[in-house]
């Protein structure tokens, strides 16, 4: 994809925030998948510069503009109206800058989680309710009792005059001067600034990252200030504990926090007490950094993320595109295709298929006890094979396609617990409402059809959500088949070769590939190519699972 990054300028401002100027996100450094191009947006032209990205016709667009109305950069405004035109895009939205500190910790108290800290007890911290959370917050910020904190309002009332009259401007008020001194005398309860009990304890940070209508919490990190400011990944085996209550409140401020319609996700800013208990102190909409001197910010990404960096933005713009409705076009598409050929499929695969022995030698050489999530499933092939392979294994079988037709054929079988019609990603998704855990994920002549971004989407799904192991065929799909589709008025079946990307994803943190096979694997039918297979065998090593995943929430 051609992918425009809208960025904030912070071109002729003399501002705190000049330092950030020489650190804009780069994602393009960190993926050879998509061709990235940077477009920075000023205030003042903004409408004139988004009309003009737009009509570049990028396909897709990362929008990191941040600032909020107290900010001289483009933000809340310009995204709007950026929003307005309805382009295909991931990013900061117009509602989550607008949304400030105070809206949160009341969102949160109103929903019951995430726990957040009150503002009854000395010391008290003062800090803006706008914006970066570092900015005019020093050591005059505590207060040990009323004097200090009568003392930190006035200073921190004064410092924020020239935001509240850019505010006032962005806001329409034509009095802005009004507006900034109907601030004075200032309270505790002024709805610009947080006033809230500073505790003993460490800081943390976790990275959640939007999956469609669910979301991943990253591996927590430590925010060290010894000596400098530094990151420092935890260890799940140190304090199990604290490094699951760490991601449960990071995925209840991502629920509370406006950043569900993002495709993107948050990182979370935590204070944890010395006796575990952890609160959500701030919500930052951009996950990814993406500055390559300063990686130790997205160190969940590069070291827990299945696939890193690449697999992030590809889940970025999966999922807008499961969202879009010509995606979902596309799927009826391929699953009515498949309804007319299901009746035939099981004899065109013994005719001159090595499929069928290729999944009889993994069934004979791999465990697969437990719970079997067949993705794709088709007619149950896999299935049979699997029970004439070890008719007396425990095993617990789930077939999921999108043909209703080839559905109902795996289903007459007889091999399988149940079959759902269900999309890989949904399926995988919406694990809870088919099992309580799935062992074992197996995908076998299917997983070219899905784009790469989905594709990359899956695997994150896969090693996430299995617990034992990982059985995934990938066809080398040659570069004249998609043409010959084209000819022939079939270009909804177009098929992706993933081999390149599966091998690029490697093996991700608590998991080894065991088994690498390529082999020819079945002519096609509609354009007589030859078609290879690579098949991979993925297991788990050791117990550890860093992730944590909740699925979407249903009515009851």
């Amino acid at each position: 994809m051609r992918i425009c990054v809208l960025q904030s300028s912070y071109e002729e401002l003399d501002c705190a925030l000049q330092d950030a100027a020489d650190k804009p996100a780069q994602p393009g450094l960190f993926t050879t998948e998509h061709t990235f191009e940077y477009r920075f947006i000023h205030k003042a032209t903004a409408k004139q510069e988004i009309d003009a990205l737009a009509a570049e016709s990028f396909d897709f667009y990362f929008n990191f503009l941040w600032g909020t109305l107290d900010d001289p950069v483009a933000g809340v405004l310009e995204s709007r109206y950026f929003e307005s035109l309805n382009l295909p895009s991931c990013g900061i939205r117009s509602w989550q800058p607008s949304m400030t500190k105070n809206d949160f910790y009341k969102n949160a108290r109103r929903w019951g989680a995430p726990p957040v800290l009150g503002a009854d007890r000395f010391p008290l911290v003062v800090k803006p309710a706008n914006g970066r959370a570092s900015q005019l917050i020093n050591h005059q910020s505590v207060c040990l009792n009323q004097k200090e904190l009568e003392g930190a309002l006035r200073r921190i009332n004064t410092a924020l005059y020239d935001a509240r009259v850019r505010r006032a401007e962005a806001m329409g008020i034509k009095d802005t001067k009004a507006y900034a001194e109907s601030y004075n005398p200032v309270g505790r309860d002024s709805d610009d600034i947080v006033v809230q009990e500073y505790i003993d304890g460490e800081n943390y940070t976790c990275i959640v990252i939007q999956m469609g209508d669910a979301c991943l919490a990253l591996t927590p990190s430590k925010v060290v200030t010894k000596d400098k400011t530094r990151i420092e990944l935890l260890r799940k085996k140190e304090n199990p504990a604290l490094f699951e209550r760490i991601q449960t409140v990071a995925i209840d401020a991502f629920m509370v926090s406006g950043c569900q319609g993002s495709n993107m996700g948050c990182a979370v800013t935590l204070r944890a007490r010395p006796n575990g208990d952890v609160f959500a102190v701030d919500v930052d909409p951009q996950p990814a950094a993406f500055i390559p001197k300063e990686s130790c910010r997205d160190l969940p990404i590069i070291h827990s993320l299945p696939g890193g960096y690449p697999a992030v933005s590809n889940i970025f713009i999966a999922n807008h595109l499961l969202r879009n409705a010509a995606q979902r076009n596309a799927e009826e598409k391929i699953a009515a295709a498949y309804d007319d050929f299901a009746s035939k499929y099981d004899a065109v695969q013994a005719n001159g298929s090595t499929i069928t022995a290729a999944i009889r030698s993994l069934t004979e050489a791999y465990d697969f006890g437990g719970t079997v999530f067949d993705l794709a499933c088709g007619t149950g092939l896999f299935g049979r094979v699997l029970t004439e392979t070890k008719p007396s294994k425990g095993t617990r079988l789930l077939g999921f396609d999108i043909s209703a037709q080839m559905g109902d054929i795996c289903r007459s079988s007889g091999v399988y617990e149940a079959v759902h019609i269900e999309s890989m990603e949904q399926a995988l998704l919406n694990c809870d409402r088919f099992a309580e855990g799935v062992d074992h994920i197996v995908c076998f002549a299917a997983i070219h059809f899905l784009r790469p971004e989905i594709f990359a989407f899956v695997l994150v799904l896969c090693f996430t959500l299995a617990r034992k192991s990982i059985t995934i065929g990938v066809d080398e799909i040659p570069d004249v088949y998609n043409n010959k589709l084209e000819q022939m008025n079939a270009g909804h079946m177009h098929a992706w070769n993933h081999l390149a990307c599966m091998l690029a994803f490697g093996e991700p943190p608590n998991w080894q590939l065991t088994k690498s096979t390529r082999q020819y694997s079945r002519t096609s039918l509609g354009t007589g190519d030859e078609i290879y297979t690579t098949y991979f065998r993925f297991d788990r090593v050791g117990e550890s699972q860093d992730l944590m995943f909740k699925g979407p929430e249903f009515p009851n």
